[in-house]
């Protein structure tokens, strides 16, 4: 079952590359730092690091870690794609901070 953070990606652009093509999910984080956000090898992270990316840019993401070389650039780039998403959602008042 889709937790309620997953399901917020429905309807949204997609953070990396900005297609509305109906392809974007919610893609969990899964670079250089994923043990740090409860993830690692075939286990998803924390659903609120994750960004909002079409199948085109999911896809990137998924191949653009596997290089040794720019293993650390990609998992900067991530982190800074489920940033934005984080930052989008609170500016539409999807996520909000209780007292």
């Amino acid at each position: 079952m889709q937790d309620a953070l997953t399901r917020l990606a429905r309807d949204q652009a997609c953070v990396r590359c900005g297609s509305q093509d109906g392809t974007v999910v919610c893609c969990h984080y899964f670079g250089a730092r994923r043990h740090a956000y409860h993830g690692g090898m075939g286990c998803k992270g924390d659903s609120v690091i994750a960004a909002h990316l079409c199948h085109a840019c999911h896809a990137y993401m998924d191949t653009a870690s596997k290089s040794k070389e720019t293993r650390w650039l990609h998992s900067e780039e991530f982190l800074h794609l489920c940033a934005l998403t984080i930052v989008r959602l609170f500016e539409q008042g999807k996520l909000k901070v209780s007292k």
